[in-house]
């Protein structure tokens, strides 16, 4: 009886809300504020449909019910666009929407031309610039929110909707209710990082609202043997974890990072089968975290060994003058290879590399990539990013949305790029055995590494629900079915995709201990996976990490404007939300107000009549039951 009385909720009945969204948010970093917001209420427009240029103009001159909500495809989703909707001064919001059936843009990078433009050791040539497709719409302050939605379904009902109310007698909108959307991203923060940071500081009140937080995470770290006293040298190998986004939860960063990480790690896992015996050298493979944003990881990094405070490699400590060489994998693909090399020429490794990759070197070419940090220290160190693009980026949609596996043309029944993966991984490890030992490999590489690779990149670029995610996961440990998203996010909040990078670097480089069960395990200090065969097994593993936030942020009175070190920020927020529904002609609003004040004001007129003539409109009784008049 219950059950059959139950009646949908009004609210439910006005709203549909639209689910699977993904929001455009503030970030600061010393000086301004980037992304967007909402207002605090939420922002709500009238959805105009602008597939061309036509629908554009007719908004620019003739949108008289507004303000509205452009919803908007790739191919209009440009830096141009964006600008004469914002200085339309009409609108409340972008909805950027993507069809399956229509071919993807030529190019889309959100991303500066010249990515950490004032960072690092080397500034980029503004008129060659490293990201010539870049936009720099994650360097802008929108004054408007801005959503992606990607469900097919959802998107009919948005159409569906502005075809029905919005699309038909466009003069005369003014006049009729039509189809809108309310947007909630209010960002609490504002100004820039010291502003925000400072407001949050306690004052009075020791439990003060959280404005905003330092980007940050953590970086990940394995020796191929313990640093003891007999180490001089160091072979530092990096990749970076990190990638960037305009919208919260997408940063597939197939390209930018997926395609260097998941190289680093097939070479540290072939190193660690062939057994070297490690003497004077020896190699760290470490991933930096944040780079995308002004290189938090590596600048850290460089930050603790100068100050002799990096102890994430056992009990002794490395120096900054202890590493002998930075070799850095960036974004690599099929076709030609690129050795962007400083201070080279002495250097056995690079050297050695050079004809085995078949590789073109572009002598003291610094993109922007980690070795900037190692540069800006000491700028004689022997730094190297092996990449398959030369001055420019062949990366098309860096940094975007779009950096996913289509745009490296991966699947997991074939690919060319797990081949050309491989070639590079093999040749890397078998040049740092020589060094390490001092003596040639017989090995001629193996076909299990390709296979590796594929499976890796499947894992990050198709679905973390995967078969190496779960054998390095805890027995039964549930795995997001979804691309897992490289952005760094702040420092007080984990991050997944570092978790489980580390778990699968520490299963393919660790030792296997089969006769431990899961308590000797944990009593050991050791790692419990669920293992290849998904039964348990206890991993002896020296991967580490340690803190991926910038020294900006540890320095007191460190002037947030300098430019030395990164200073970026995320904004707090309560909701990030979109909902449709049929807003009210500007008539029939002002009718609503107009009988709403009508009402409020002929109660008011009531209760004052009542109140003043309550002796007569209402019989006294005395204490003793009698009425009085």
């Amino acid at each position: 009886l219950i059950n059959a009385a139950c009646t949908e909720r009004i609210k439910d009945m006005i709203y549909k809300p639209l689910e699977g969204v993904a929001a455009c948010f503030r970030r600061h970093n010393g000086t301004n504020q980037f992304g967007c917001s909402s207002s605090r209420s939420g922002s709500v427009g009238v959805i105009h449909i602008i597939e061309d240029e036509a629908e554009l103009v007719w908004l620019e001159k003739n949108g008289n019910a507004g303000p509205y909500t452009a919803v908007v495809p790739f191919s209009m989703f440009t830096r141009d666009t964006l600008i004469r909707l914002r200085n339309t001064e009409n609108i409340n919001g972008i909805l950027l929407t993507y069809n399956s059936s229509i071919e993807r843009p030529s190019h889309y990078s959100p991303d500066d031309t010249c990515p950490n433009r004032y960072a690092g050791f080397k500034q980029c040539d503004t008129e060659k610039p490293w990201n010539p497709w870049g936009s720099a719409l994650l360097m802008e302050d929108w004054p408007f929110p801005m959503f992606y939605l990607k469900n097919q379904s959802q998107l009919n009902d948005v159409k569906t909707c502005f075809t029905t109310f919005n699309a038909h007698d466009r003069d005369s909108q003014s006049q009729r209710s039509l189809c809108a959307l309310e947007m909630k991203s209010f960002m609490f923060s504002a100004v820039d990082s010291e502003t925000c940071i400072r407001r949050s500081i306690p004052r009075l009140n020791f439990n003060p609202p959280l404005y905003c937080d330092p980007l940050g995470d953590r970086n990940i770290y394995w020796p191929l043997a313990a640093l003891d006293n007999q180490t001089e040298s160091v072979i530092l190998v990096t990749a970076r974890l990190d990638a960037s986004t305009l919208f919260d939860t997408l940063a597939p960063g197939a390209n930018s990072a997926i395609t260097g990480l998941v190289t680093l790690i097939a070479t540290a896992h072939y190193l660690h089968n062939m057994n070297p015996t490690v003497g004077k050298t020896n190699v760290v493979f470490s991933l930096f975290n944040g780079e995308a944003f002004d290189y938090i990881g590596s600048s850290r990094f460089v930050f603790d060994l100068k100050n002799g405070s990096f102890h994430s490699l056992g009990e002794k400590t490395l120096m900054f003058d202890q590493i002998r060489t930075v070799v850095e994998l960036g974004q690599l693909g099929e076709g030609d290879i690129y050795l962007h090399s400083s201070n080279y020429e002495n250097d056995s490794l690079i050297t050695a590399l050079i004809p085995k990759l078949s590789a073109k070197v572009l002598k003291d070419s610094v993109p922007p990539a980690s070795i900037q940090s190692f540069l800006a220290e000491s700028s004689t160190i022997s730094a190297t990013v092996i990449a398959s693009h030369g001055v420019n980026f062949t990366n098309k949609y860096y940094h975007s949305i779009l950096d996913d596996a289509e745009s490296v043309n991966f699947t997991s029944s074939e690919s060319g790029l797990a081949k050309s993966l491989d070639k590079i991984a093999l040749e890397l490890a078998n040049q740092l055995f020589i060094i390490v030992t001092g003596t040639n490999t017989s090995s001629n590489g193996s076909g299990n590494i390709e296979n590796l690779i594929s499976k890796m990149l499947s894992c990050y670029l198709e679905s973390a629900n995967c078969s190496l995610f779960k054998s390095a996961s805890a027995p039964g440990h549930q795995l997001p079915d979804q691309v897992l998203p490289l952005y760094v996010g702040v420092n007080r909040s984990l991050n997944y995709v570092t978790t489980y990078t580390g778990q699968l670097l520490a299963l393919l480089t660790g030792t296997t201990l089969a006769e431990y069960n899961s308590s000797m395990c944990y009593e050991n200090q050791s790692l419990w996976m669920a293992g290849l065969n998904f039964q348990g097994t206890c991993i002896r593993s020296a991967v580490n990490y340690s803190f991926a936030t910038s020294p900006a942020f540890l320095i007191d009175g460190y002037d947030m404007k300098s430019g030395y070190y990164s200073t970026w920020t995320e904004s707090v927020w309560q909701v990030l939300s979109m909902k449709m529904f049929l807003k009210p002609s500007v008539a029939a609003e002002r009718l609503n107000v107009i009988l709403g004040s009508l009402v409020a004001i002929a109660s008011f007129i009531i209760v004052w009549f009542i109140q003043f003539r309550a002796d007569l409109l209402f019989n006294q009784i005395s204490y003793d039951g009698v009425r009085t008049l």
